[in-house]
């Protein structure tokens, strides 16, 4: 919890590609009908669980499917699927150039990869110190399998390869780095990225890449790149409905599906795709992941016809899984479903620990043993009430962020919030402790100017600062913003603060926003006690 203190990339080119400044759009459930791309629309799309020799993974295949049904209900002019023995480094090559040979100017190819990424000393001197690589499912540090990669260079011409078309390239995967928060031990979780060494006597790829040379930027004008995640953090696997997924892939699909279109233009640009994509990779991932989005000069856009648009959220707060240890008891709860295993659940009881450990690997709340059926129903409901406001979507939202970036924050520390707007918008700001207490931060009081009156300043960022006391785990400041005031909205969050009831809070957000252009966005403070392991 916190006391508020008011007021208060493509590696292998030359030159780095400019990419967006950065905005946020919340991510939505899925959408019919779908829309239909103004050119021919071709995918090469790989997903790979099943490596020989590495660390399987649980959820590429599921992405690498979800992107190739997507192309294909956009009635695509061809879309071919690799998935595990079937993704050899022939079959991408070969593929790649067959759908180059078939399109052309006013096309879009896209190029998906979700599977392990690493990293090796760099092959070409004076580029960079290490080289990025995908990894096929046949790829083993020595031997034939040693040849069973792609490395960042080998991609880079390949794309390069295409001269007319749009290209778009998405990679679902890393190549190095931590965490940004560590991940509980309770938790299973997946990282899309090896440690991997390779034998330079059977390697064959070095001297490819050596002939090759290095890309030039001019050759990649036409290119949107897609990253899961920033080139020093891993990429981890999360539960997604009922499916292990890379989140970056889930969100592309949906976007394809239009909605991430925010104007309704039946125009998907490259900002409305960066905006949404980094919108619900960051809700889907707690922002644990910020992905990557660029594009070379020229402003590139998808066009669609008749598009989705946007669903309304289901009403009430959403069902979540609940796994428990064999053996371990728990009081019953409301809107939980028990599941068998971890990969299946939202939520993860520890009982000797008197815990909750989310999905993601992050612990959320912890209790004195044993916890009361009402401080367990209390945290659920939280985060029932996030998963809640995930089903909303908007045009252009507030952006929320930490100052200091999304690690855990210990006892006592001084943490500093930041809200930003590009318009002159009124908000309703509140946070939303990780045991299930609301607390409304602006308004706050009558006034015509500033955060605690309600009011954002167009272009500029508002912050104020707050201590990390108890209760530990995950905080969440909301922020949602209209052009009106919103009265009824602030008196639900004030009801809310005073009987924890979030399904009537939910019911009211859903009736303030219902026919009217809104933001919204959160952000989740992690924190622990002094003396506690990270």
């Amino acid at each position: 919890m916190t006391r508020s203190i008011l007021p208060a990339s493509a590696a292998f080119l030359k030159k780095r590609v400019p990419g967006f400044a950065p905005a946020l759009v919340l991510a939505a459930g899925l959408a019919a009908p779908l829309p239909a791309f103004a050119g021919n629309l071709y995918g090469l799309v790989i997903g790979i669980d099943d490596y020989q020799h590495i660390t399987d993974l649980k959820g590429a295949v599921n992405d690498a499917r979800d992107v190739a049904g997507t192309l294909e209900k956009l009635e695509a002019s061809k879309v071919i699927l690799l998935t595990d023995a079937d993704a050899t480094r022939d079959n991408v090559f070969a593929s790649w150039r067959e759908l180059t040979e078939l399109a052309g100017p006013g096309d879009t190819l896209v190029f998906h990869y979700a599977g392990h990424g690493a990293r090796q000393e760099a092959i070409l001197p004076g580029h960079e110190e290490l080289d990025n690589m995908f990894l096929l499912a046949g790829f083993d540090e020595t031997g034939p399998g040693v040849n069973e990669r792609i490395i960042d260079n080998e991609v880079g011409h390949l794309l390069a390869e295409e001269r007319e078309a749009t290209v778009v390239f998405v990679a679902d995967s890393c190549f190095a780095g931590d965490m940004a928060r560590a991940a509980d031990f309770r938790a299973e979780v997946n990282v899309r990225v090896a440690d991997v060494r390779v034998d330079k006597s059977s390697d064959r790829v070095a001297e490819r890449v050596r002939q090759l040379g290095e890309v030039e930027e001019d050759a990649l004008q036409n290119v949107i790149w897609l990253y899961a995640q920033d080139r020093n953090k891993v990429t981890q696997e999360v539960r997604i409905g009922e499916e292990l997924r890379g989140a970056l892939s889930y969100a592309f699909s949906r976007a394809l599906e239009g909605e991430a279109d925010g104007d309704s233009d039946s125009v998907l640009n490259t900002a409305e795709l960066k905006r949404y994509v980094n919108s619900s990779v960051k809700r889907h991932t707690e922002r644990r992941q910020r992905p990557e989005v660029n594009a070379g000069s020229r402003d590139l856009e998808i066009l669609l016809h008749d598009a989705a648009g946007t669903p309304a959220p289901s009403a009430g707060l959403p069902e979540l899984t609940l796994y428990t240890p064999p053996g371990e008891t728990i009081p019953a709860l409301s809107g939980i479903r028990k599941v068998d295993s971890k990969a299946e659940a939202d939520l993860i009881y520890d009982g000797d620990g008197s815990s909750l450990v989310y999905k993601t690997g992050d612990v959320i709340a912890s209790f004195p043993a044993p916890p009361s059926t009402e401080d367990l129903q209390a945290t659920v409901d939280k985060w029932r009430f996030l998963a809640f406001l995930i089903g909303f979507a908007e045009t252009e939202g507030p952006e929320l962020d930490l100052s200091d970036g999304s690690r855990t924050y210990v006892e006592g520390e001084q943490v500093t919030f930041s809200i930003r707007s590009s318009g002159n918008e009124n908000v309703v700001l509140f946070n939303l402790a990780s045991n299930g207490a609301v607390q409304l931060v602006g308004p706050v009081r009558r006034g015509k100017r500033g955060l605690a009156a309600g009011k954002l300043r167009p272009g500029r960022a508002d912050s104020f600062r707050s201590a990390v006391i108890p209760p530990f785990g995950a905080d969440h400041l909301i922020a949602i913003t209209t052009p009106s005031p919103m009265p009824d909205l602030v008196d639900a969050v004030q009801d809310a603060q005073q009987n924890n009831d979030l399904a009537a809070l939910a019911k009211e957000i859903g009736h303030t926003l219902d026919g009217q252009s809104f933001g919204l966005d959160w952000v989740g403070l992690y924190t622990r006690a002094k003396g506690d392991l990270q």
